[in-house]
This record gives C-alpha cells, sequence and structure tokens, in this order.
C-alpha cells in the first residue's frame, strides 16, 4: 500500500502547538497517578527517538518520576515473563514484530487511550493490548562527497559505482537489517508474507561486492567509512542532524521500502498501572506526539501539526509515497526468521 507521509508539510504552524491537557487525562486517573508518584520502563532510554525530551515534559506536566532500564526488545520480552508473578516495568517500546508475543503470553493490560480513534487500524489492537504511537521508515543515508550520483532506488545499488560502498548490519542477528531486506522485498513485489524477493535482491548485491562488510556507527559515518548506509529514516536524518558539516542525503528509495511501527502498552500487572495509562494519554497527545517527531520519527496521528522548521528537516512528503505498511504483523514476525535463515545462504 502506497501512503504519504502522515505529517505533512502542507499544514506547518509557525511555531509548536501550545498542546492542551490530554484528553484522557482525567481528574480521577491524574489524581491516581500523582499518588503512584513515578512510572517505571523497560527499553526507553533518554536518547531512543527522543523518549528524554517527551519524558521531560510529562515530569514537568504532571510530577512523576521515571526510571528506565535499558535494553533490547528480546530481553524485554523474557524479562516481562520472568517478572510475570512480581511485576517490576509498567510500560515499554518493541517493535511491532512482538505484537503477537505480547498477545499470546498476556504481557499487556489493555488500555485504549482517547485518541484511539485517531489510530489507524494496522497500528492498534483491536482489544486495546497495544498500539504504535509511531514509526520509521527504512532508507539510505549517502555521503554525497563520497559518492558522485546518489541513488535513488533499491535498483540503483546494482550499479557497478556502487561496489564496497554500502554499510548495513548483519541481518542473521539484526532486527534493523532485516526489514532493510523486507524493504526490498516490497520493492520487488513481495511483502510480509512473501520475502523472497528481498533476498533474491540482496544476493545480487553481495554477488557484485556492493556491500563492504562494514556494521554502520554514528562513528564510521562520520569518518567517511559509510559512503552508503542503509538504515532508518530517523536514523539517518539523526546522524545528518548531528553532522551539519558534511554533505549527507538522507534518500526514501522511490521504488518501495517499508514503515517499521513501535508499539506502547500498559505492562500486565503494572505496579503504577494509572501512571502508565497517563503516559499512553501523553504520547499521544499533541505534545507526546511532537516530542516523537523531535527524534526524527513519524507521529502516528496524522493530524498533528508540526513545525514548519522541524518539518523541514524531513524529507518531503511526496518522497514517502513508496512506503508500505505490514498489515499481518503475525507474518512479520515469521519474516525476521526467514530473512535471518536465508541470509545464510547467501552471505560470503
Amino acid at each position: 500500500m502506497a501512503f504519504v507521509l502522515a505529517v505533512s508539510p502542507l499544514t506547518p504552524v509557525a511555531a509548536a502547538p501550545a498542546a492542551a491537557a490530554p484528553k484522557g487525562a482525567t481528574t480521577q486517573l491524574i489524581q491516581a497517578a500523582k499518588s503512584e508518584g513515578t512510572i517505571v520502563s523497560y527499553g526507553l532510554p533518554n536518547s531512543w527517538v527522543n523518549y528524554g525530551g517527551l519524558l521531560s515534559g510529562f515530569n514537568k506536566e504532571y510530577g512523576i518520576t521515571h526510571k528506565d532500564t535499558d535494553m533490547d526488545s528480546g530481553t524485554i520480552i523474557s524479562t516481562l515473563i520472568a517478572e510475570a508473578s512480581s511485576p517490576v516495568a509498567d510500560t515499554t517500546d518493541l517493535g511491532l514484530a512482538f505484537a503477537k508475543l505480547v498477545e499470546d503470553k498476556n504481557l499487556s493490560k489493555p488500555y485504549m487511550n482517547s485518541y484511539w480513534a485517531e489510530i489507524p487500524g494496522y497500528a492498534k489492537d483491536p482489544k486495546g493490548r497495544w498500539s504504535a504511537a509511531f514509526y520509521g521508515v527504512m532508507g539510505f543515508l549517502v555521503n554525497a562527497d563520497k559518492v558522485k550520483n546518489v541513488p535513488k532506488t533499491w535498483d540503483d545499488l546494482l550499479k557497478p559505482e556502487y561496489k564496497g560502498t554500502m554499510c548495513m548490519k548483519n541481518p542473521r542477528s539484526s532486527a534493523t537489517a532485516q526489514m532493510a531486506v523486507l524493504a526490498s522485498a516490497f520493492a520487488h513485489g513481495g511483502s510480509e508474507t512473501n520475502v523472497q524477493p528481498g533476498l533474491d535482491f540482496f544476493k545480487k548485491m553481495v554477488d557484485r561486492g556492493i556491500p563492504n562488510g562494514v556494521s554502520p556507527s554514528s562513528a564510521n559515518i562520520q569518518k567517511g567509512e559509510c559512503p552508503i548506509t542503509v538504515q532508518w529514516d530517523f536514523e539517518a536524518l539523526r546522524n545528518k542532524d548531528q553532522n551539519p558539516n558534511m554533505n549527507l542525503k538522507v534518500v526514501i528509495p522511490a521504488d518501495g521500502t517499508v514503515a517499521g511501527l513501535y508499539i506502547q502498552f500498559v505492562t500486565a500487572g503494572a505496579p503504577h498501572a494509572n501512571a502508565a495509562k497517563l503516559l499512553m494519554e501523553y504520547e499521544y497527545s499533541d505534545k507526546g506526539q511532537l516530542a516523537y517527531a523531535q527524534g526524527f520519527v513519524h507521529p502516528i496521528r496524522t493530524n498533528v501539526k508540526l513545525p514548519a522548521d522541524l518539518l523541514a528537516k524531513f524529507p518531503p512528503a511526496a518522497a514517502y509515497k513508496s512506503v508500505h505498511f505490514p498489515k499481518d504483523y503475525v507474518g512479520l514476525d515469521k519474516a525476521g526468521s526467514a530473512i535471518a535463515d536465508g541470509w545464510t545462504l547467501i552471505a560470503k
């Protein structure tokens, strides 16, 4: 499905909106959350999609403190399962591929925030067990001082001039790299339930020596070791923003790519459930959606107006017409394993 960027630059505002209190922040919920006084999260470090700014705003508005333990998605899941009889965390943030596991293991407490009707159907569970507040899009970060002709599509990358220029993580262990393969699958007629076109495409790239074997990081991008990096647009935009003196270009492949949604929920047995519910309200409010956008991800609510200077940092809305949103989150989970297994057969 083609999709136009949710935060359209056609409706910018001159300054950040002075958002009112979240719709669902009833006096009763606010008082109950304040009485709990704190909220505990897993996997929400300050540097991740501007959670530092978002949670700072939440604390300023409600006086609720926050403690986070940073861990990867797999560890979050295993920890929530292990702590089921004595819960510690109140909330977390996971890729959409983990939604089925959250459901099957009863890891969440159903809660429909007051913005529920504004969340697309593919970005929420009908029973309120999870919803996605934001998404990223797979793209290219190109060092235009190292690459004469900036590639515009996946197929462009097959050209001999790009031999040894492309950095990406290992799909056998990286969910981001798996989504890169899935993005190329969408560009070549595949989907989350048919990843083979993506594996076939990457085999062509491997056979032609396009990947250079370097796993991208901010440091090696700064050093010029990654002329072309395949990564989420929010990572690329952050790298570009942090290196204003470099000639970095962010490209959304015109022949097709994929959106990666990230889900949030109140954990089952959350010790501070009211604080977690209030945070859900804040995350989906205008203030929360703006905070996410300041971390270079795309707010899920399409009617949130962003400042013109922030919108200007993103590629134009037209660039996002090639984006596909996975609808089958069970298939998405299986796609990761299929890509990891398939990569073993094509990697050298």
